[in-house]
């Protein structure tokens, strides 16, 4: 028989939740051959109107819970977890029903491992389809191979931000930035005009700043969608290697 399942929400992210909560991840983990990480919105304030996590109750023991994080006014992210004795009573659908009775009209998103079907069959169940696949790149230094001539480049830094521009004489063909901290660089926002593209440009102007970053850091990491065919190779063609692939849904 059934257990009742009792909801509630948290207002309050405490220490003794997060002991919680990472008590119940690790269990399904380990019951699920996965590693897949919870989350919880780290700049949620006990303050806020709205829930940093609903949890849902057999008796007096939480056998499950969701974590939502709004991206946006318009877009919210969430993970799930329930514990494996509990995943026919469909506790993870009625979670997510009562984040959608607090935040409408919101587009909603979740990621998963590529292997993990379990949680495929449950999104699409209640009505997610597949939007992307995000990769986790990184390239160390004794991996990059310098390129030659460097292409010139406009650099400036803002704080922990490298910001940088290509040129082709005077021409602006580009731009994208670093964000920094310790021995990482991260790449972010990487473009090319779009009447100088497919010309070889975007790889002479991430090359030649890598041929610089990597004076002073050991490592450059990088996020990009495998649907972004051009990036994608762009980053295979300089050597990075994928981390981790991440698949995500939406509604």
């Amino acid at each position: 028989m059934n257990e009742t399942i009792i909801y509630q929400k948290s207002f309050c992210k405490s220490k003794e939740l997060l002991s919680l909560l990472e008590s119940i991840n690790s269990d399904c983990n380990q019951n699920d051959g996965l590693y897949h990480h919870y989350f919880i919105d780290e700049d949620y304030h006990d303050f806020s109107n709205r829930p940093c996590c609903y949890l849902a109750k057999a008796g007096d023991s939480v056998v499950g819970f969701l974590c939502p994080y709004e991206i946006d006014a318009y877009n919210v992210e969430f993970c799930v977890f329930v514990l494996p004795a509990y995943r026919r009573q469909k506790i993870a659908s009625q979670l997510f029903f009562h984040v959608v009775s607090d935040y409408g009209e919101h587009s909603y998103s979740a990621s998963l491992l590529p292997d993990n079907k379990l949680g495929k069959d449950f999104l699409e169940r209640i009505g997610f389809t597949y939007g992307c696949c995000e990769c986790s790149m990184a390239l160390l230094k004794k991996n990059f191979k310098k390129v030659s001539p460097k292409m010139k480049l406009d650099v400036h830094k803002e704080e922990d931000t490298i910001y940088v521009t290509g040129l082709v004489g005077e021409i602006e063909i580009g731009s994208f930035c670093f964000t920094v901290s310790n021995t990482t660089a991260c790449i972010h926002d990487v473009e090319v005009k779009e009447e100088l593209r497919r010309r070889g440009y975007g790889y002479e102007m991430v090359a030649s700043a890598l041929q610089d970053i990597f004076e002073k850091y050991d490592t450059v990491i990088l996020h990009v969608t495998k649907e972004n065919t051009p990036a994608f190779h762009l980053y295979e063609k300089l050597n990075f290697q994928v981390l981790e692939e991440l698949h995500y849904y939406e509604l």
